[in-house]
């Protein structure tokens, strides 16, 4: 009877030292390494097990884009510059994140809560996606979102960004898709997962 007591007990035990955990690591609990460290792709959730060629994948951070495919980043059109991860701005720049498929909200692998995410891998086919924009500035912050209807081919690489031509001056958004001269596979997708290891902040599980 002893043994089953204590196994009734073993979940709040587990729990008790997850808090104490958090509580005496600040910045590296379980949970948070979970939702820092880029273990996984951000990716739909019904469709994990699908293989990178039966998938589409969305890119809106130039950083990516350059990583995975240097010639096709230097066709893109840019206007502002990216927004680096600091407090102020001195001149205005911006943040593209994807922020819903088909009205839904992303999950990135095991962690529980929602994240920005600057890349995703979708299934194919006619989605809705939902982009959120941040512009900041020595202005100040502003943020808008817009959700467009987008066919996406397996295999599919695209890169989201604003219409700049729509932005300047009235800074109204409208989330555009260009479809890059790539071929998401397996060799891509490991690519693409090594860039994210080496440039995620965050503590690490390992």
């Amino acid at each position: 009877m002893k043994y089953f007591s204590h196994l009734r007990n073993l979940p709040v035990l587990l729990l008790l030292a997850l808090v104490v955990a958090s509580v005496f690591l600040p910045g590296c609990s379980p949970i948070d390494s979970l939702c820092t460290k880029r273990l996984y792709l951000f990716r739909d959730t019904e469709a994990k097990s699908l293989a990178p060629a039966n998938m589409a994948l969305l890119i809106t951070d130039p950083a990516v884009l350059n990583s995975l495919a240097p010639e096709a980043a230097s066709k893109v059109i840019q206007g502002l510059p990216w927004a680096e991860d600091k407090p102020a701005h001195e001149s205005d720049a911006y943040h593209l994140s994807v922020e819903k498929l088909d009205g839904r909200v992303i999950y990135q692998g095991l962690c529980l809560d929602t994240m920005v995410t600057n890349v995703c891998e979708v299934r194919a086919g006619q989605r809705g996606v939902t982009g959120k924009l941040d512009l900041f500035g020595p202005w100040g912050h502003q943020s808008a979102r817009d959700t467009v209807s987008l066919s996406l081919a397996p295999g599919g690489v695209y890169f989201l960004h604003p219409d700049w031509q729509l932005m300047t001056p009235d800074k109204n958004f409208r989330l555009q898709a260009d479809l890059l001269p790539l071929k998401y596979d397996a060799a891509l997708r490991a690519k693409l997962m090594d860039w994210l290891k080496r440039n995620t902040k965050g503590c690490s599980l390992e």
